[in-house]
């Protein structure tokens, strides 16, 4: 059985990956040590569902989740607080908080492939751009996104910071094939 791109729902939850399942760096502002974070995580994905709806993309193999990428709105993303970058306003932009894949399966784009998986669910909600804050010394022991991974990825900064600048995907390369392909069907002679 192959790699399926499937929505990061409460119905395929137990596929995220433990790290990301166990980590809510960006649901919470002040993590309290004595906290349950698998029952936070899980209330907040709830929460989101029922608010906004999907927040999360994963790439499963054979029951098991290889790759996992979450995003929403910034309202629904409490840490942004703490980074000076993320100031202002994101109505035309949801904000990609965790890109992970699980060892063993890495350098193999994944995680790449969920960014444009989650870029195209975006546009179809009317969205015309992600953001995400990037590490510019990122060691691996961060849950901020590698500045360079989202370089690499088409993102662009629009607010500077030393460390942690705000960059930004326009959606504009996924909406206009999308646009094309439309254009085309509707312009196309019926069978």
């Amino acid at each position: 059985m192959g790699e399926l791109t499937i929505d990061a729902d409460l119905e395929h939850f137990h596929l995220i990956p433990k790290p990301c399942v166990t980590s809510v760096f960006w649901e919470i502002r002040d993590v309290d040590p004595d906290i349950d974070p698998r029952f936070e995580k899980e209330e907040w994905f709830s929460s989101t569902l029922l608010e906004w709806g999907r927040c999360g993309k994963l790439i499963a193999q054979e029951g098991e989740g290889l790759a996992f990428a979450q995003y929403a709105p910034a309202t629904l993303v409490p840490r942004l607080e703490a980074f000076p970058a993320a100031a202002g306003s994101w109505v035309s932009a949801a904000y990609l908080a965790y890109c992970f894949v699980v060892e063993g399966f890495r350098g193999r784009s994944l995680v790449s492939r969920l960014v444009r998986e989650v870029a195209r669910d975006l546009v179809d909600r009317g969205y015309s751009a992600v953001e995400a804050i990037g590490d510019r010394e990122w060691a691996g022991d961060s849950w901020v996104l590698p500045f360079q991974f989202l370089a690499a990825n088409e993102f662009s900064v629009v607010r500077e910071h030393p460390r942690f600048p705000l960059l930004r995907r326009e959606l504009r390369d996924v909406l206009e094939p999308a646009r094309a392909l439309a254009e085309a069907t509707a312009q196309a002679p019926s069978p």
